[in-house]
């Protein structure tokens, strides 16, 4: 084949790919590049080489788009930007920042690009100028875009790193709303951030409503991720009830995205704690689902591991307790949680002894401040400390407390202490001097806080001269007066501690106090009294139409002078009112000249008035006597005069009730004419009047 033929054969392939990518056929693209590339000068057309790659990534083939790159230096340069997407789209993330930082004048897709790294890899602040170059420097149609991702930064510098942002727009999408509420979330505003989060839920639903071709279904898949927030925020205003209806809502909806379903669950997960166990451990098969690490940041990864952790000890799964605690070390290097995760377990397991041994390990292991200045262990010590007081190892707990200067000297840290001191032994006196003396030193040349200096001062003031240490405490007293020449308060203590001591400096600081002429410039004594004795409903009246006076104008006078009547009228009242005396009632029935039997308590038998009891003189008499019949059939049914046969004796010596068969029709007997039929009453136990004698006799044990 000729030159020109081959220049023409190449022609034609790339109107044919320029074809196939106007219509989005990227096999067909793939095909026409490999043709144009396996030409006998394809290695020159880098064109073709660049549609392959960007083929590869359409088509979601990021690892054989790398290989290509790999295996074809003469795209390698060209190629920076595709390589570091398809790295970051592998979650490379590392390997896509350092492929970035090698380009010299990095171009503004490329910008973008580095940004979006830096937000999953959590570095927020390294983000943030970037977004901002990018807003001054860009003007096209994902201006909107870049916006929602600088404010998604700052939401995120808001929640996760305690920033706060001085960052105010105007939202013009729901996704905007949505991060601005995120943001409010961070700066703790959390009704502000519920009222956004509502804004984006119904911009996001009238927006959806315009399209045709979105169902119901797909507009809350869209509207579910803000609702999820709206629960949080629901969960950080304290309404755990509603914020559970919730999540339950859209756990049971089954959405397509794995991170929204997780971070529910891990929701859930930390409502119920250590009551529903069962519950929260098939919540957690959703926190660990496939796909969910590549859509979560690091700090919602960390906080999972975390809930994972806890429910592994609450539920005494020590091993996998143990085994998330191994990795989570080595994942979150200079995290304290895991560790304080792990005494707590041994604490569970083992007792307070093996806690307290770990945590003193952990912290002698890592003491040296070359290598270990930058980790904070102060909630490590403090957990470790509460451990010590509760293993009543008072004054260890106390000496590492005092060891900790940065907490130590507040007002709060050292009321802790002298109550352990003064718990621990009443000689102990010297030693809460010392910690005074340290405290005001210490706050005095840190000037943070003058009002820290200023309590601590006063209860140290207080402390002496509870113990009579008068001397040390016109020395403190002095300090404070300096401070505030004109603190009365001061003064009156000081004088009365120098009453003590010197006599005559008292009287000369006694002169320095105000007159009572002075003191009592801004107190009205008549209103006083008068909010002492009026009742509180005729003063809340006064002030409501003293109110009401005020807003109509010329009124208010008159208005103000019939209150001040009526308000001494009730004072008259209930000066002259008296309190009456009520007697104790008697109580119903009662009879003052009723003298009690002395004998009430005493056994029936005992008594002397007990005459035993009453013999049955029925016993032993027979039946006779026409008993209410016809005398003419008196003898017919006079069983006592009959002859005694087999047949009678068996119906008289059996009860009606059992006289029946087992198929529930009457025995035949010797003599139809005397034996009388049974009756309902007798066949449920009724028996003969014989048989009622004989079970009286059985009850007729003991009693009264």
């Amino acid at each position: 084949m000729s030159k020109a033929a081959e220049v023409a054969s190449v022609s034609t392939l790339y109107t044919e790919l320029k074809k196939y990518i106007r219509i989005s056929e990227w096999k067909q693209v793939l095909k026409t590049c490999n043709k144009i590339i396996h030409t006998k000068d394809g290695r020159q057309e880098t064109l073709a080489m660049i549609s392959k790659i960007v083929c590869f990534i359409r088509m979601s083939q990021f690892a054989e788009a790398i290989k290509f790159i790999a295996a074809t230096p003469e795209v390698q340069e060209l190629a920076t930007f595709e390589k570091a997407y398809c790295q970051y789209r592998l979650l490379k993330l590392d390997d896509a920042l350092e492929t970035i930082n090698d380009v010299e004048e990095p171009d503004l897709r490329t910008l973008d690009l580095k940004a979006q790294i830096f937000y999953k890899l959590g570095h927020y602040s390294e983000c943030l100028p970037i977004y901002k170059k990018l807003m001054k420097e860009c003007s096209d149609d994902m201006e909107e875009e870049r916006m929602t991702n600088y404010i998604a930064v700052n939401a995120a510098l808001s929640m996760f790193e305690n920033t706060k942002t001085k960052m105010k727009f105007l939202p013009t999408s729901y996704e905007q709303y949505y991060n601005a509420g995120c943001m409010k979330l961070g700066e703790e505003e959390y009704d502000e951030a519920n009222k956004l989060f509502k804004l984006a839920e119904d911009a996001c639903r009238k927006m959806l409503a315009d399209e045709p071709d979105i169902t119901e279904e797909e507009i809350e898949a869209d509207v579910a991720p803000i609702k999820v927030q709206m629960a949080y925020t629901l969960q950080l205003l304290g309404k755990e009830d509603e914020a559970l209806q919730i999540y339950h809502q859209i756990v049971r909806s089954r959405p397509s995205d794995v991170a929204l379903l997780a971070v529910a669950s891990n929701n859930i997960i930390t409502i119920n704690r250590d009551q529903n166990v069962f519950d929260s451990r098939k919540r957690m098969k959703a926190t660990v689902a496939n796909g969910v690490d590549s859509k979560l940041v690091v700090q919602q990864k960390k906080k999972i591991d975390f809930n994972r952790a806890l429910l592994f000890m609450y539920s005494n799964q020590w091993d996998s307790c143990k085994q998330l605690l191994k990795m989570m070390k080595s994942k979150f290097e200079g995290e304290e949680m895991p560790y304080l995760i792990q005494a707590a377990m041994l604490c569970r397991e083992k007792g307070l002894s093996e806690a307290i041994k770990f945590l003193l390990s952990y912290i002698e292991a890592h003491s040296d401040p070359e290598i270990y200045g930058h980790l904070d262990m102060t909630n490590v010590k403090l957990a470790l400390i509460q451990m010590m007081l509760q293993n009543e190892q008072i004054p260890q707990a106390c000496e590492l407390l005092e060891g900790m200067e940065d907490i130590c000297y507040k007002p709060a840290i050292i009321s802790l202490l002298v109550a352990l001191y003064k718990q621990h032994g009443d000689n102990q006196v010297d030693a809460i001097t010392q910690l005074f003396d340290r405290a005001i030193k210490w706050n005095m040349l840190s000037k943070e806080n003058k009002a820290d200096l200023t309590v601590i001062m006063w209860k140290c003031a207080l402390f002496h001269v509870q113990h009579k240490n008068n001397q040390e405490a016109a020395q403190v007293l002095e300090k404070m007066l300096s401070m505030d020449p004109n603190n009365v308060k001061v003064m009156a203590q000081l004088i009365f501690a120098y009453s003590k001591l010197n006599r005559e400096k008292a009287h000369q600081i006694s002169e320095r106090l105000p007159s009572l002429a002075e003191l009592s410039i801004e107190v009205n004594v008549d209103e006083l009294e008068a909010a002492a004795s009026a009742p509180r409903y005729i003063k809340r009246q006064k002030e409501k139409k003293m109110e009401s006076a005020a807003t109509t104008g010329d009124g208010g006078e008159q208005a103000a002078k019939k209150l001040d009547i009526i308000s001494e009228r009730s004072q008259q009242m209930i000066k002259t009112k008296k309190k009456k005396k009520k007697k104790n009632p008697a109580p119903k029935h009662f009879q003052a000249d009723f003298v009690p039997d002395p004998e009430r308590w005493v056994t029936l038998r005992e008594r002397s008035t007990y005459k035993g009891r009453r013999k049955d003189k029925r016993k032993g008499a027979t039946m006779k006597g026409s008993q209410g019949t016809f005398s003419a059939s008196a003898d017919q049914y006079d069983m006592s005069a009959k002859p005694s046969t087999s047949g009678t004796s068996q119906a008289s010596a059996n009860p009606a009730g059992g006289a029946t068969s087992a198929s529930g029709g009457q025995q035949a007997s010797t003599s139809q004419t005397n034996s009388p039929k049974p009756t309902p009453t007798t066949a449920r136990g009724g028996g003969t009047q014989a048989s009622k004698n004989k079970k009286k006799k059985k009850r007729g044990k003991g009693g009264w």
